[in-house]
């Protein structure tokens, strides 16, 4: 019994080591932690299209073959404005009986079978075109977009390397101001280890942008397929949080 308590104490007396750690994640010698951040805006140059192709219909086998043909009508449309097989995403069929009570009773009133398109479309010049070719098509009543990046890894790296840039110029000004001299990394990370976002686990970093996304009924559509279009700029930001040790 007492070897059992001793180890449970032991276990204990590991765990608050260990959390405390977890804590307090910062070395012994005398060092400098900074929070480095940075932010490029660029403009988008992809656009997403999202499509919910759907028919509801009492007979199963009428309403896939129409979702059917007009998800070959959508690719068939795309295909025509460059766009490559690989940017062309589509959902296996969602096949869904829908019912209504009448008289106490359980009624099937229809199936709905449904499918969802993702188109990428990476010559933004060809948006309107082919916006008002969607909606001519009449394929869907709605049409998400979205615009993106199309490496938006790339940009993360270079908006990531330029927060921690930041960060090492603000340690050596710290340090220089106390007559320091700034050594090495002692830890980097793209959490706040300091705060709740440690629990949390997420790197912070954004990619922002006010025209990122659109949805609109069909006839509000139409117009926007007539009207000119302007993707503007996207704001992407990165922040490090990184310990040096002083010299």
């Amino acid at each position: 019994m007492k070897y059992a308590i001793t180890g449970l104490l032991a276990g204990v007396l590991a765990g608050v080591c260990s959390f405390s750690a977890m804590a307090t994640p910062l070395p012994a010698q005398p060092h400098v932690y900074v929070e480095g951040s940075a932010e490029i805006e660029v403009e988008p140059d992809m656009m997403t299209f999202t499509l919910s192709i759907q028919t509801v219909d009492i007979d199963l086998a009428k309403a896939k073959a129409d979702v059917d043909a007009r998800s070959r009508l959508l690719i068939e449309a795309s295909k025509k404005f460059g766009i490559k097989a690989e940017d062309i995403a589509t959902t296996a069929l969602n096949i869904r009986p829908e019912y209504e009570y009448k008289e106490n009773q359980r009624v099937l009133t229809g199936n709905n079978v449904s499918r969802q398109v993702d188109i990428n479309l990476r010559d933004l010049k060809k948006y309107p075109e082919m916006m008002k070719a969607l909606v001519d098509a009449k394929i869907s009543e709605t049409i998400n977009t979205n615009l993106t990046l199309a490496d938006k890894k790339a940009v993360e790296e270079k908006v990531q390397t330029a927060a921690m840039d930041d960060a090492k110029a603000r340690a050596g000004r710290l340090a220089k101001s106390q007559g320091q001299a700034l050594g090495a990394p002692w830890s980097i990370s793209e959490f706040n280890n300091r705060g709740n976002e440690r629990w949390e686990l997420t790197p912070n970093r954004q990619l922002m942008g006010s025209s990122a996304s659109m949805k609109e009924d069909a006839m509000s559509l139409q117009r926007v397929a007539s009207e000119p279009f302007e993707p503007g700029v996207m704001k992407i930001s990165a922040q490090v949080y990184v310990v040096y040790l002083l010299k």
